[in-house]
C-alpha cells in the first residue's frame, strides 16, 4: 500500500476542477494564477498517470468524461473543505458556501424536511445542496455526506448528534377492525392482533411501547417499509399499527383510526441532524444544523 501522499496529483486535481467550474483552459489558468500551458500539462500529466481520460477537448468546448464527471464530483467536496479550512486558519468565519451533501428519510416531506429546505437555500445563496432519500444507516465519510436525518436512537456512538424534535407515538386501528376482532385491553393482547410492521420506525417483530415495555408482535399481516403503505393498510381495516401520532392526526380526527392502550403508550421517536466529530466547525455544516434546529423548534 502507497501511504505517500502525492502532492502534484492534489495540485492536479485543483487544476482539473478549476478547468471544469470556469469552462476553459485560460480562465482556469486566471483564476489559478498559472499559466494556460501550465494547467493544460498538469491535467494531462495526471490523465497520463492514472490512464484514463478526464476530459474531452475539442477546439471550442471541454466535456467530462465519465470518469472525469465522478472525480470532478469529489473534487468540488475537496475544494469546499480546502476553502473552509483556509478560512478557519486565518481566523475568518466565512460565508457558508459550496456543496452540501445530505441524507434524509424516503418520506422527508413528512417529518416536514422539505418544508425547511427551500427557505434555508434563501438565507444561503452561496450553498448547494445534493439531497439522497434512504432509510438505511449510512456511513457519512465512506458515503460522503455532511449531515444525515435520522428517525430513531442514534446508531453510531462515533457521531455527533442534535436532537431536532422528537414524536408522540400511538397504538392505532380503524374502526371497522375493532368491530370484528375486539380491542386490546392489555399489551399482551396485541400477540392475539394482526398487525402491521413499518420497518424504519420500529424493528421487525416488536413494539417498544415505553422504557421498560416491548411487546412482541408474532400475527404480522403485513410488513412495509413505507408509512403511507401502513397507513392504507390501517385505513382498510387489516390491523394494528404502531407509529407516530402526528402522521394520523387528520384520520384520528375525522374518526377513521382510532387509539388504543394511551395508557401503555409513553415512548417517543426522535428526529436527529448526526455529522462527523469535529464538523460542525465548518461554516455550512453549522450553518445547516443551526437553521433546521431553529426551524423545527419554531414549527412546532
Amino acid at each position: 500500500m502507497n501511504d505517500k501522499l502525492e502532492i502534484g496529483n492534489a495540485v492536479a486535481l485543483m487544476s482539473f476542477a478549476a478547468v471544469v467550474d470556469c469552462g476553459s483552459f485560460s480562465a482556469a489558468a486566471d483564476a489559478l494564477g498559472y499559466s494556460k500551458a501550465a494547467v493544460s500539462r498538469q491535467i494531462s500529466q495526471l490523465e497520463l498517470k492514472i490512464g484514463v481520460k478526464l476530459l474531452d477537448r475539442t477546439t471550442r468546448t471541454i466535456a467530462l468524461t465519465p470518469a472525469g464527471r465522478e472525480i470532478y464530483n469529489r473534487c468540488v467536496r475537496i475544494m469546499d473543505e480546502v476553502k473552509e479550512t483556509n478560512d478557519l486558519l486565518v481566523g475568518i468565519q466565512s460565508t457558508p458556501s459550496g456543496n452540501l451533501r445530505i441524507n434524509a428519510p424516503v418520506v422527508a416531506s413528512i417529518f416536514r424536511i422539505t418544508e425547511i429546505i427551500p427557505e434555508f437555500l434563501k438565507r444561503y445563496p452561496d450553498t448547494r445542496l445534493f439531497i439522497n432519500l434512504s432509510d438505511s444507516q449510512v456511513d457519512l465519510l465512506k458515503d460522503d455526506f455532511d449531515v444525515a436525518f435520522w428517525v430513531g436512537d442514534i446508531y453510531d456512538s462515533t457521531l455527533d448528534a442534535v436532537k431536532l424534535c422528537d414524536y408522540e407515538m400511538v397504538l392505532v386501528g380503524a374502526g371497522e377492525y375493532f368491530a370484528q376482532h375486539g380491542r386490546p385491553r392489555t399489551p399482551s393482547d396485541l400477540k392475539e392482533h394482526d398487525c402491521i410492521i413499518e420497518t424504519h420506525l420500529s424493528r421487525p417483530g416488536e413494539w417498544r411501547l415505553s422504557s421498560d415495555q416491548v411487546v412482541s408482535v408474532s400475527h404480522v399481516r403485513l410488513t412495509s417499509n413505507s408509512v403511507r403503505v401502513t397507513r392504507e393498510a390501517l385505513l382498510a381495516g387489516m390491523g394494528i399499527a404502531f407509529l407516530p401520532r402526528f402522521l394520523l392526526e387528520e384520520d384520528l380526527a375525522a374518526k377513521n383510526l382510532e387509539v388504543v392502550l394511551p395508557g401503555f403508550v409513553t415512548n417517543r421517536l426522535p428526529l436527529y441532524l448526526v455529522y462527523e466529530k469535529g464538523h460542525y466547525i465548518l461554516a455550512k455544516v453549522k450553518a445547516f444544523v443551526d437553521f433546521f434546529s431553529a426551524e423545527v423548534e419554531r414549527l412546532k
